[in-house]
């Protein structure tokens, strides 16, 4: 870490406490002048440090008509500094300094870039990569600097590969990762915590391989695809394809293939639709419960799907359909419970689970409900009569008479003259 040698007044600056942008053809470090004066002032405020005359003087960022002009560090009161000897070369960014001047020369290359009109670096930056780390393993970028003066992760300068990406985001402190054309996540690749976004579902393909850690990702606008889950993940608007590890949240989603469950937290697929083509049982999404200890709700679900290996009696599936999809039970579901609401259809057999159909509707508990209504009761009766005014009624032969008609129980009085007939229920 970087050191003072107070009696000399001689900055010490390691090599590697320096960011490393490129590494061939010839080697580049990075010293961010904030950094370098937040280091000092820590020095300073130690018991040795407090006794010395101060480091430097800092002129903070000011911000005129509405540009932030970048701060001034200026090393004082004969104070130097050193950069540890090499064959590498140092960009002074971040800021305006004097720390040319003071560089007690060796084999090390120390670049300044002072400007009158310097801006602020950390803002300008900022608004080059609104916010996202581009990431693009095809067409990106190696390195975590700059290509022709432009940040690697931002979109005009992806960075190619997932390490780079990360501590790019990390160290910007960004939290969204843009994928750009495919990827593959393989073990040891780290994107806990981030939002993993693509361009859309059809450009944008992940392979998440095991090992990989995902844990509290949240997944947008993608294509996810043979892969494995590692912890709990929030999904939206992707296509699901042949994933295991599923534990957390799936939201406007296609599932197909073969999902498996994992964890133990609830598991919830919400406004999620079947992506089968009506090729039959093999096109079915197929959810595994995976054994014992799965809870697992389906909110405004579409489709058909297949439920297997559900091994638990504590197991629960509330599943609420609104497309009269068929919900198959596979026969290695020999415990748990299973709660059908909306429009759906299950076959007589569920195997070892248990099925409650309290919210259930079909057809045919729609037209009970219809007939059983107080005022279809009514509209039955009045039906009835109209069938039997008609003569249609077979079992109540319809009977006219010179002043009444009758059919069954039913009497109507006839009454009138030569120009008309009044027909009076009895």
């Amino acid at each position: 870490m970087i050191s003072i040698h107070w009696p000399s007044k001689v900055i010490s600056v390691p090599r590697a406490d320096m960011l490393l942008v490129q590494s061939a053809p010839t080697e580049i470090r990075e010293l961010d002048v904030e950094d370098f004066r937040l280091a000092l002032k820590s020095l300073e405020d130690d018991p040795i440090g407090m006794a010395y005359a101060d480091t430097h003087r800092h002129n903070p960022p000011v911000t005129v008509g509405g540009v932030t002009l970048a701060r001034v560090i200026e090393i004082v009161n004969g104070y130097t500094v050193t950069f540890e000897d090499g064959q590498y070369a140092v960009n002074i960014v971040g800021a305006n300094s004097n720390i040319g001047d003071r560089v007690n020369v060796n084999q090390v290359s120390v670049r300044s870039a002072n400007s009158a009109g310097l801006t602020q670096i950390r803002t300008v930056e900022a608004g080059a990569f609104g916010g996202v780390v581009a990431l693009d393993v095809t067409h990106g970028y190696p390195g975590t600097g700059y290509v022709d003066g432009i940040p690697i992760g931002t979109h005009a300068r992806p960075s190619n590969n997932v390490a780079d990406a990360a501590f790019i985001a990390e160290l910007r402190g960004i939290e969204v990762i843009v994928v750009h054309g495919e990827m593959v996540l393989t073990s040891g690749d780290d994107l806990s915590g981030y939002t993993i976004r693509g361009e859309n579902a059809i450009t944008t393909m992940v392979t998440i391989e095991a090992g990989a850690n995902v844990s509290n990702c949240q997944f947008e606008d993608m294509i996810i695809s043979n892969s494995v889950l590692d912890g709990y993940a929030y999904t939206k608007h992707c296509s699901v394809n042949n994933v295991d590890g599923i534990e957390g949240y799936v939201e406007l989603a296609m599932l197909s293939g073969n999902l498996s469950l994992a964890g133990t937290q609830n598991t919830y697929f919400i406004s999620c639709k079947s992506g089968c083509v009506g090729l039959g049982t093999a096109d079915l999404p197929v959810l595994s419960m995976a054994g014992s200890g799965r809870h697992v709700a389906f909110r405004g679900y579409e489709g058909p799907i297949k439920i297997t290996n559900s091994t638990d009696p504590d197991n629960t599936i509330c599943i609420d359909v609104s497309s009269g999809a068929t919900i198959t039970i596979d026969p290695s579901c020999t415990a748990g419970n299973i709660y059908v609401g909306g429009i759906a259809h299950l076959p007589p057999t569920a195997h070892g689970m248990t099925v409650h159909l309290d919210r259930q509707l079909d057809q045919k508990s729609i037209a009970d409900a219809v007939w059983s209504h107080a005022s279809a009761a009514q509209m039955i009766t009045r039906l009835a009569e109209a069938w039997g005014r008609l003569g249609l009624d077979v079992s109540k032969p319809l009977v006219t008479g010179q002043t009444s008609i009758t059919f069954g129980d039913i009497a109507m009085a006839l009454t009138g003259d030569a120009t008309s007939t009044t027909v009076t229920r009895q």
